[in-house]
């Protein structure tokens, strides 16, 4: 994204409710086997490449990591003031509550989505009787209405 968006500046922030997984992705340090379907040029332009102990591994480059912002967050609460957002990814949570846990859910995270956009889901997944306030754009996404 960094090389090819040119508009205003963005922020991506993921969010957990589990603090070891926050942890993992603030480090910004994987391994190489995860990023098997990077293309190679990225790899090469954001990240370093472990060597020694640290071999197999990739760190992703400060900069990159520095537009990303780690959150503890539970779906299941009122969401932090956070700003809005172009894009929201539940993907595979809504498996895991019952019908109006989800609308609840839904609808939280349709209020920090801009009008136009995007909600995805998991492919399990969808929004049948859960909200009138997004359009089927595909299997698994939604667009804000």
């Amino acid at each position: 994204m960094e090389d090819r968006f040119q508009g205003p500046p963005w922020e991506i922030v993921p969010s957990d409710i589990g603090s070891r997984v926050l942890g993992r992705g603030r480090a910004g340090h994987y391994p190489m086997e995860r990023a098997r379907h990077v293309p190679r040029t990225y790899l090469q332009r954001f990240c370093l490449k472990g060597t020694g102990k640290l071999q197999d591994t990739l760190l992703v480059d400060r900069a990159l990591r520095n537009k990303v912002s780690f959150l503890q967050i539970n779906l299941n609460d009122r969401l932090p003031t956070i700003g809005t957002f172009d894009f929201v990814f539940l993907r595979n949570v809504l498996i895991y509550f019952n019908q109006k846990t989800k609308r609840e859910v839904v609808a939280r995270a349709l209020s920090v989505l801009q009008p136009g956009g995007w909600l995805f889901i998991g492919h399990s997944e969808n929004l049948n009787g859960i909200s009138d306030a997004v359009k089927a754009a595909a299997p698994a996404i939604y667009r804000k209405l």
